[in-house]
């Protein structure tokens, strides 16, 4: 400011506040710039505002500023501490016949009645054959997964199995709680019954509760280091928005930026590409007319010369989504050398299998694609594409990521189940719907992180509105969410 003053002329609040938000040398830099213009221009103002500034130094709000020699990059100094919880890459077979779908549907069921185990209310469950045991009338309360759901009359009867035996539950508006789990909760979904045994096989519900996730304290980092969370870039479309994404590996080289954003740049140790990372080929009817690349192995090459772009300080970690080039049945495996060899050869990455667990600086990390999350939306009332953060609340209390077998999302029966959410993670990462949405809830930070390709046709014809262009940013020690528009900013 000192430069701007010596030779007469004086800033508005506007300009005054703006230049507060630098340091000393991008100041200078940026005084320097204003009077090199004014001395081609001799009709200015002596009173300069901050449109004025920013138009004269050839900058705008969230734009170029030249990064000082002496600015310091925390995140280069700092150890990644990194640990890979779960991947399910080594682990997926190639089953298919009727004793691998019982081996399936066995594990989940007692993955998911493991999560009851350990709550006080639900501990003392039996089994259905036990609920049937006692006298009508008399209070039962057992663990069994929904099959079959029929509406009748503005009831709803669940038909379901345990391991051994089968029951029917009526659940009544007359009992609005358990009426509305009824109404929401997906078939294949283990729950807890709490209830009234009335004649035959027939119990009458007075609670219906899910797995769901305890309330807890999160794990946070015990220094100030961010997350950059990025999903669906949709390389080889037509509508990939090029600009935009070249500004985010900018902004990470700390080229672009305003202050506050430059510190975030500055201390992000984490980059996670949460799939889609290309367009693919074939993924939807009509595809090939909105592709700028119609090669499946030069979308990833173009691929490449973006995450090249990640500074060699920063650790990337990958999993695929259902745009890229692995099989379409849940769990998916890493990216396969065949196609992602320009990704590998371009910077040292972490690919993992999707979903799989990560710890980063000692959080914990769900990371999952989401397509599941179209199920989700399109069969339970009171949810819509315009809020994804809710159907992820319902995977959290459900504590699978594909509850219903059968929709779109396809399930492979593979011995384990891969799908349950077992460990309760502190930050729950998916994509796929193209929204930005995050919540917290029950201590894990739920965020839905966008996408990287304005609308398409196909998605204009679905009715589907994206929030492209926001990055999504986390502060891992206050699991804090910082959205940043590279879109209008």
């Amino acid at each position: 400011m000192q430069e701007l003053a010596s030779a007469g002329y004086q800033l508005d609040r506007s300009a005054f506040d703006y230049l507060r938000t630098m340091k000393d040398p991008e100041v200078s830099s940026v005084a320097k710039s204003v009077l090199v213009t004014i001395g081609e221009n001799s009709k200015v103002k002596t009173v300069l505002s901050k449109k004025e500034l920013l138009e004269m130094s050839s900058l705008k709000s969230s734009d170029k500023v030249a990064v000082p020699v002496t600015f310091q990059i925390p995140s280069k100094q700092m150890s990644s501490r990194i640990d890979v919880l779960k991947d399910p890459s080594d682990d997926i077979g190639t089953g298919g016949k009727v004793e691998d779908f019982s081996h399936y549907f066995r594990d989940r069921f007692q993955k998911s009645a493991s999560a009851f185990r350990v709550r006080q209310d639900t501990r003392d469950a039996s089994s259905i054959a036990t609920a049937l045991q006692t006298p009508v009338k008399g209070k039962v309360k057992f663990l069994a997964m929904i099959v079959e759901k029929r509406e009748r009359r503005q009831k709803i009867f669940l038909q379901m199995d345990d391991l051994e035996d089968s029951v029917t539950v009526l659940a009544s508006p007359e009992e609005r709680a358990p009426f509305e789990v009824a109404q929401k909760v997906p078939l294949d979904q283990v729950v807890c019954v709490e209830g009234i045994r009335s004649q035959g096989d027939l119990i009458i519900a007075k609670h219906i509760l899910l797995p769901d996730i305890p309330d807890h304290k999160p794990h946070l980092a015990d220094e100030e280091v961010w997350a950059v969370l990025l999903s669906d870039l949709h390389v080889g479309s037509k509508k990939f928005l090029n600009e935009q994404m070249t500004r985010v590996f900018d902004w990470l080289n700390l080229k672009v930026g305003n202050h506050n954003q430059r510190e975030i740049a500055s201390r992000t140790k984490y980059v996670i590409l949460c799939g889609d990372i290309v367009d693919g080929i074939g993924i939807y009817p009509r595809q090939e007319q909105e592709l700028a690349i119609v090669d499946l192995y030069e979308q990833y090459r173009e691929a490449a010369k973006y995450v090249s772009r990640i500074p060699d300080h920063i650790e990337t970690i990958m999993v695929p989504g259902n745009h890229d080039a692995v099989r379409q049945a849940m769990p998916q495996p890493r990216l396969p050398s065949e196609f992602g060899e320009p990704l590998y050869e371009a910077r040292k990455l972490i690919s993992l299998g999707n979903p799989s667990e990560v710890s980063l600086h000692g959080v914990r990390f769900l990371l999952h694609h989401g397509r599941s999350l179209d199920d989700l939306i399109a069969s339970v009332p009171n949810m819509d594409f315009t809020q994804p953060e809710k159907a992820m609340r319902l995977q959290l209390q459900c504590r699978h990521l594909v509850p219903e077998y059968g929709k779109r999302t396809a399930i492979a029966p593979e011995k384990e189940d891969h799908l349950v959410i077992q460990d309760v993670p502190d930050v729950f990462q998916s994509g796929h719907i193209h929204i930005v949405k995050f919540e917290n809830y029950r201590g894990c930070q739920i965020v839905n992180s966008g996408a990287w390709q304005a609308q398409t046709d196909y998605q204009r014809r679905g009715g589907l509105i994206p929030t492209p262009g926001i990055l999504t940013t986390v502060n891992l020690r206050t699991l804090q969410v910082h959205p940043i528009d590279f879109m209008n900013g």
